[in-house]
Formats: C-alpha cells, structure tokens, sequence
C-alpha cells in the first residue's frame, strides 16, 4: 500500500487530521458516514499514481477532533475540508464524496466553484427523494432523542453492530478486513458529530447543483445497493451535460475486492479523460 504521510492543522479549537501523498493534479477525498480517510487505503496506490491525495478525517471522526461550540452540518465539515487544502498548499483539485462524504464535496463545490475541476462521487446521496425511505426511517428512529443514547452503546458491540450492517446496510458479501476497519471507526467516531452531520446531510439536495455546475462528473453506485434509490437516481441524472453514472452489477453497499477492482478501472479512466471499462458497468448515462 501507498505511504501516504500524516498530517495535522488546528481548526475550530482541534486538530483535523489528513493524509496527503502520490504524484499529479490534486484529488481531494471525503469518506462517508462513520468513516475515516483509511476507508479509501484499497483506492491509496492506483490512485496515488495518477494524483496527489489529500484524505482528510472529518471532524469528529477518525483522528479529527469534534468541532467546538458548532453543529456538525454538511457545510462545516466542507469549511474543514477547506482548511486542510490551504494546510496542503493546494488551489485547484478534483474532489471525491463517498456516501454521505459526496454531500461535503458538493458543499466545498458550493463554497468554492472556482477550485474544483471535477466530481467523483461514490453511493452519493445527493437529496432526500433519492435515499431509499426505509433508510429515513432507520435514522429518524436511532436519532431520536431518547433512543439515540442506547443505539450509540450498541453500535460499539461487534456482533450487533456487524449484524445490523449485514442485515440491512451492506448484505453478506464484505470484505474481512473492510469490516475490521469500519468498526475501528465506529469506536473512534464521536457520536454527536454523526447524529448532527447525517441528521443535516440526509436533508440536502444537490441535485439542482450538480445539474448546473458543468464540471465533468463521475457517480458510481452498485446495482444492489441498500441505501441509495438506483433507479431514481438513473433518472435523475439522465440527460446531465458531463455527467457519467456507471451502475456496478454484481455489488452492494459493502465493498469487496472485485467491487474495489472496478471501482478503480472506473476512476483511473475518467482521471485520465479516457473511456470508461464497459466490463464495469451494468448500465451507463451520458
């Protein structure tokens, strides 16, 4: 695997810890809920040839401090980004969303039109209507108030907490060591920057925005995944100038190492303005 070297800055009263490494133009990386930057590691050596990645862990994950005295909205955690790109001493960049992370690229497109080049969005859940509703439904019930607490407990026990994913989030098929890693995150995450960012995330549409923005854009989701509404999301985009959605069949919300493989095929291709692999794909819009 790619070295990448480890980086902090101080912001909003802590520190953001980011990970910065490879060679070429900048490709800026946001993991998703409950994650850090190690859930793009499978992504860190192909990847890192082609682009200088900067992965931050966003506040109140990974190794990133909770912010102080501030809500953890989708807008935040994009000021954070911010800060860590004026930290690595880059002005124009790529950057990436993974799930609920596609929602803080968009924000940092938001703030800063005139730095992103281009989009790669992975699961991305670009509005409300394109969230299957049993997930809503999920999220409003573990969030509440009274109940959040004990869900908060029960996502630190192993077996719980693997069972609740493969039953209703990733399906059987997830890699060992992917699973390892993302309950390493769990323990680390801070529970009241999740339940304020995927709180606020959930409610953000973006749609409208990548419409308008003309920047090239790539959005990969799995055939079979258990969170975003596939079809929905096909119709939405279809028609979008530059935007490409490549439907991976065979896959689910867990990644596995085939998924990973195609994952990259797809991202390498589009970085380098080259055609993308028709083995990857189970249906494509233009």
């Amino acid at each position: 695997m790619a070295q990448l070297e480890e980086r902090f800055v101080r912001h909003a009263g802590g520190t953001i810890r980011y990970l910065v490494g490879g060679d070429g133009p900048p490709l800026v990386l946001c993991h998703g809920f409950l994650g850090s930057a190690e859930n793009f590691e499978t992504w860190f050596d192909e990847l890192g040839r082609i682009r200088t990645l900067v992965v931050p862990d966003l506040p109140g994950c990974g190794a990133s401090a909770p912010l102080r005295g501030a809500r953890h909205t989708t807008e935040r955690l994009a000021g954070a980004v911010e800060v860590v790109c004026r930290a690595a001493q880059i002005e124009r960049f790529d950057i990436g969303g993974l799930c609920l992370g596609a929602s803080v690229a968009m924000a940092v497109l938001q703030q800063r039109p005139d730095a992103v080049d281009r989009l790669v969005l992975h699961t991305p859940l670009l509005a409300p209507a394109l969230v299957r509703r049993r997930f809503h439904l999920q999220v409003r019930g573990f969030m509440a108030p009274g109940i959040f607490p004990a869900i908060s407990w029960l996502s630190r026990r192993r077996v719980v907490s693997d069972l609740y994913k493969r039953l209703l989030v990733e399906g059987d098929n997830v890699d060992a060591a992917a699973a390892e890693l993302n309950f390493r995150n769990q323990l680390l995450a801070d529970p009241r920057a999740l339940r304020e960012w995927i709180l606020h995330g959930l409610g953000r549409d973006d749609v409208g925005m990548l419409r308008a923005s003309g920047r090239p854009a790539l959005l990969i989701v799995a055939s079979d995944d258990r969170i975003v509404d596939v079809g929905l999301l096909r119709r939405t985009v279809g028609g979008m100038a530059k935007v490409q959605l490549v439907e991976v069949a065979d896959a689910g919300h867990g990644w596995t190492q085939p998924y990973v493989r195609r994952q990259l095929d797809l991202i390498s291709a589009f970085l380098l303005d080259r055609p993308l692999p028709q083995a990857a794909a189970a249906a494509r819009v233009a």
